[in-house]
């Protein structure tokens, strides 16, 4: 009888509990995935107090992404997935709230009759933006250049500073004039390479559904994205989760299999292996450290989240909306703030506010190694600004990230293409994958970790 090929995958986070779904779906090979804290489900954080539902880390994913949709359904909690409340959305400039234009991608307009409506940018601001038609090409044969470039070039600084970068920057948590355009919104790169402008292409490309749909942009999960960890983790074969189990190496034996060595246990031998782990510690795991000589040492940027919960009287938010985020320019602590009991309703009980706030921008973290109570303080002064509220909150939760945000520089894409050629010469049939290399979001992690073991079942078959 036909041994099964064993794989390790080191890392529970949505990675690789999404690549290990996959092989306990498809049967062909024998898995263990190895966790070296407490618990599964990596930046994936949610508090479940007194009726709140509370997202420490990220709170729902991109519709459109339909493989994080797939993967929930096969986990079984397909009727949990809820869209989020539609509302306009704000920029906190100057002290005052500014609703962002209607009918615009990511701050890029499509209507521009409605744009010269905004109060967000000055007349020459606008003038400028409408310019961008007549911009001749940025970015030629395939090459990358810096989202903060990119974008200057094509709409001008006012824009950049007040719109684009509060929207786009957040995504990533860094400098948009460092991070790759290449690695993280090619799809403007696409735009302006087919019709010669983004704003052309954008109105060439917008459907009617895109403008007339009632539901929202975003999913997630009733109970919390905790919960699809959970369920996740639940499906897989008994004793196939190891928490609290610490790989200290990987090393390819003389036979080509993988020895896994682990803290205070005996090694194990594995035919295959994913490594889901951020980069730095992905690289410690390997004797021979040649391939990972550019994503070992990519940086990455530290960042909190700030829930507040009060009783509704507390709290006078004369704003009908899902939130903001702030330009840059001010001196604001927060980034950007949800209203999260309007955006997500199944969040909160009623008569109560949820607010969620961010704090850490890529050149001054130093907010986030603050105290819960120094945090707490400087988020409560800045909401203040744009609302009125009463009293301390009855209960906050402050989530930190520390060095967490992988920072996608100019060149990402062809160094981490570089990487998996050198990897797969000298590590053949470990694949390292996750939020540091291919994309950040919940989906593109569940894409990388179920694409990794299509892989390997592939190269084993």
């Amino acid at each position: 009888m036909t041994r099964k090929p064993r794989i390790a995958i080191i890392g529970a986070g949505i990675t690789g509990l999404a690549a290990a779904c996959w092989l306990e779906e498809h049967g062909f090979c024998d898995y263990d995935v190895f966790e070296a804290s407490g618990r599964a489900g990596g930046k994936i954080c949610t508090y479940d107090t007194d009726g709140f539902v509370i997202e420490g880390g990220p709170d729902s994913y991109l519709a459109r992404k339909t493989r994080m949709t797939d993967f929930i359904r096969r986990i079984g909690l397909e009727d949990d997935l809820t869209y989020n409340h539609r509302g306009s959305a704000f920029v906190l400039k100057q002290g005052r709230l500014h609703e962002t234009p209607k009918q615009a991608v990511l701050g890029i307009p499509t209507d521009l009759g409605l744009f010269s409506q905004t109060t967000l940018l000055s007349e020459e601001g606008k003038a400028r933006v409408v310019k961008e038609q007549r911009i001749p090409r940025v970015v030629k044969d395939g090459g990358d250049i810096s989202v903060g470039t990119f974008f200057r070039t094509r709409f001008g600084d006012e824009m950049v500073d007040v719109l684009i970068e509060p929207l786009l920057g957040g995504i990533y948590g860094g400098n948009i004039d460092e991070l790759s355009m290449k690695a993280t919104f090619p799809v403007f790169l696409t735009l302006e390479e087919t019709y010669g402008s983004v704003i052309k292409g954008l109105q060439e490309t917008r459907t009617k559904s895109d403008t007339t749909k009632k539901q929202g942009l975003f999913l997630t999960v009733r109970s919390g994205l905790l919960s699809v960890v959970a369920a996740a983790s639940q499906s897989l074969r008994k004793d196939a989760l190891h928490l609290n189990t610490v790989v200290t190496a990987i090393d390819k034996t003389e036979s080509g299999t993988y020895r896994i060595s682990f803290d205070g246990e005996d090694a194990c031998v594995y035919d295959a292996c994913i490594v889901t782990t951020p980069p730095k510690q992905a690289a410690a795991l390997f004797v021979n450290r040649t391939p990972f000589s550019y994503v070992e040492n990519m940086e990455a940027t530290s960042c909190a989240t700030v829930a507040l919960t009060f009783c509704d009287e507390q709290v006078n938010n004369t704003h009908e909306g899902t939130g903001f985020v702030v330009a840059r320019g001010g001196d604001e602590v927060i980034t950007a703030c949800t209203w999260t009991d309007q955006k997500w309703p199944h969040t909160s009980r009623e008569g109560y506010t949820l607010l969620r706030a961010y704090v850490g921008r890529p050149e001054d973290e130093s907010i986030v190694d603050a105290s819960d109570e120094d945090i707490v303080t400087a988020v409560l002064s800045d909401l203040k600004k744009v609302m009125e509220i009463k009293g301390a909150p009855l209960f906050y939760k402050v989530t930190r990230f520390k060095q967490a945000m992988p920072q996608y520089k100019v060149g990402h894409v062809e160094e981490v293409t570089m990487f998996y050629e050198r990897m797969a010469k000298m590590y053949p049939r470990v694949h390292v994958v996750g939020a540091a290399f291919q994309g950040v979001g919940l989906p593109d992690c569940v894409v990388q970790g179920e694409e990794a073991a299509k892989e390997l079942v592939h190269e084993e078959s």
